[in-house]
Order: C-alpha cells, then sequence, then structure tokens
C-alpha cells in the first residue's frame, strides 16, 4: 500500500511539473524546444527584405510566431534556390492549428540566430516546387514525421508593412 502511495504521488509530481512547463512557456520569450512559447520579443528586427534566404540554409530550426497569435513555436527552414519554405505536418503533433491560422494571414515572424525577420508565409501547391523542395527536405530532415505535409514559401516584407 505504501508503494502505491509513493508511485500515485509521483505522478502527481510529474503532472504538476508538466503543466507548470507547458504555463511557464507561454511566457518565455520564444518556445522551449517543443513546448511552444510567447511572443518573439528579443533580438533585433531586420528590417530590410532577405532576397535570398540561403544564410539559413543549414540552420536546422527556426522559430515561428504568426503576427495574428500571441504564442510561438519551433520550426523547420528548408532553402531552395535561395528561397525558404517552412513545412508543416498536419499530423504531428496532435492538434496543431497554426498551418491553418497562416492560409487565412501569412504575416508573421522568424527569429534565425536571434536576429527577427518579418515575413509572409504563403502555401505552395504547385507540384513541381513541392517535388524539388522535398528533396531538400529528404537530405536535411532524413527523419521525418508521416502525414500531410504542408509547405509555405517564405516572402520577406520590410518591419512597418502590415
Amino acid at each position: 500500500m505504501t508503494i502505491l502511495r509513493w508511485i500515485f504521488r509521483l505522478v502527481v509530481a510529474l503532472v504538476v511539473l508538466g503543466a507548470a512547463a507547458v504555463l511557464g512557456a507561454r511566457f518565455h520569450d520564444g518556445p522551449l524546444g517543443p513546448l511552444p512559447g510567447g511572443p518573439l520579443a528579443s533580438g533585433s528586427v531586420v528590417a530590410e527584405p532577405v532576397a535570398d534566404w540561403s544564410f539559413a540554409a543549414d540552420v536546422p530550426e527556426i522559430e515561428l510566431q504568426l503576427d495574428s497569435q500571441s504564442k510561438s513555436r519551433t520550426t523547420w527552414i528548408l532553402v531552395h534556390e535561395g528561397r525558404a519554405y517552412i513545412p508543416c505536418s498536419t499530423e504531428f503533433p496532435p492538434g496543431k492549428t497554426w498551418h491553418k491560422s497562416a492560409l487565412k494571414d501569412g504575416r508573421s515572424t522568424l527569429r534565425i540566430a536571434g536576429k527577427r525577420y518579418p515575413v509572409t508565409l504563403q502555401k505552395v501547391d504547385d507540384p513541381v516546387v513541392l517535388s524539388r523542395v522535398r528533396d531538400v527536405a529528404t537530405r536535411k530532415y532524413p527523419r521525418r514525421p508521416g502525414g500531410e505535409v504542408w509547405l509555405f514559401q517564405v516572402t520577406s516584407r520590410s518591419s512597418g508593412s502590415r
């Protein structure tokens, strides 16, 4: 009986710690690993539009915040021929909805290496582009989640434009 009580207390403590981590991440400047975080607040804003995203080709993960949301997330970035793309699995993790919000309003901020880039995300439906970028994704991220993957093209915008 005593062992069961200790196991129960341990489980309760782990649940409380997990809930505290998730709640605490919402107030953090950006995501905490896989946990969504608060708005991207720190880092200098790159005001000049970016024409060539090649500098991000070897960056494994970036931070993304939709302007219409007050939370940020960690995501991947792909670069093909100087253009940047954000892939999004529609099935993993379960409950993800940012990709649907980006369809309605793609205005976003990316934080790459401590700098914030105002951008617009637009879903790519062109099969030729999807095929080429899929090849880049396969090389950069050999282990990918299954299911449907949407691809958003990143277009730079000046920091003052809405």
